[in-house]
């Protein structure tokens, strides 16, 4: 008796369980809209070319309390893009490290909040582009009379060449004849075009390949602190910063270097935004 007594009075507080559990169901406002409305579509979005990297950065979003986040989106073609990543909404910064050095990639980005809504993408007004490309620092070569087999370099091989090698895209020179005791960058065999941008306070001051103002003569005075921009005869652009000469074991040039491989792109900047961790280090030094 006392365990049906005991199984019924728990079947009764099931079944107000499930009364109570229906009439806040019936209970519950219904003329609440729902939220539909999606954040703003992000704004100054900025890409930064590195070697296997590129950084974007895009303003903040101020003054939506439900803002949740950013997502990053990429295309290979601007034609098809596809989401890459999302951010927290106080990152507004992205390095995307899945790129290959010659690629251009197309980027956007959207915003969404706490409720599923996302806005447009930002490539639906501009279209931000880049293409990363190799780097390399504290490259030494030799004058063509100390060390003709270490005097030249060949950007696309990342490699230290000899002046008179088919593959040199520029040498160095020094003139002691009296009154000049002078460097000299002179262009090699695949060489076609050099022109001094002056004096730079690092390599990333220079972003892009001028499209004239080439020098009619086949070198330029070589100047510690000052950075060059060389053509190829295949029609790729590069750039040397040169940090240092120096006489001992014999003379020679420092430089820091940059070089597009995809041909006809004159995009050489290289650099990081203020608020974007240093990338780790990819550079490729050869000395």
């Amino acid at each position: 008796m006392k365990a049906d007594f005991l199984r019924n009075r728990f079947l009764d507080l099931i079944i107000l369980m499930v009364a109570v559990s229906f009439f806040n169901i019936s209970c519950e406002d219904t003329t609440k809209p729902r939220d539909i409305t999606p954040p703003p579509v992000p704004t100054g979005l900025t890409s930064t070319t590195g070697d296997g990297v590129v950084w974007l950065e895009w303003d903040p979003i101020i003054g939506v309390r439900d803002l949740d986040g950013y997502s990053v989106y990429r295309s290979v073609d601007n034609s098809l893009f596809y989401w890459q990543s999302d951010t927290d909404k106080d990152i507004t910064h992205y390095p995307d490290y899945d790129v290959f050095n010659g690629q251009t990639y197309y980027y956007g980005v959207s915003s969404f909040d706490y409720n599923g809504n996302e806005s447009e993408v930002s490539f639906d007004y501009i279209v931000v582009f880049d293409t990363p490309r190799p780097q390399g620092w504290d490259v030494v070569i030799y004058t063509m009379a100390a060390d003709p087999d270490y005097s030249g370099f060949d950007f696309s091989a990342e490699d230290i060449v000899g002046y008179n090698s088919l593959r040199a895209d520029f040498y160095l020179e020094f003139d002691d004849s009296p009154g000049i005791d002078t460097y000299f960058i002179t262009l090699g065999a695949n060489g076609s075009g050099i022109q001094d941008m002056g004096h730079t306070e690092s390599l990333f001051d220079i972003t892009y390949a001028p499209d004239d103002g080439w020098s009619v003569l086949d070198y330029a005075e070589a100047i510690e602190g000052h950075t060059y921009v060389i053509r190829t005869v295949d029609d790729h652009y590069a750039m040397i910063r040169i940090t240092d000469f120096d006489s001992f074991p014999a003379r020679n040039m420092t430089f820091d270097w940059a070089y597009q491989i995809d041909a006809g792109n004159r995009e050489l900047k290289i650099g990081v935004p203020s608020n974007v961790a240093a990338a780790p280090d990819s550079s490729n030094n050869v000395n």
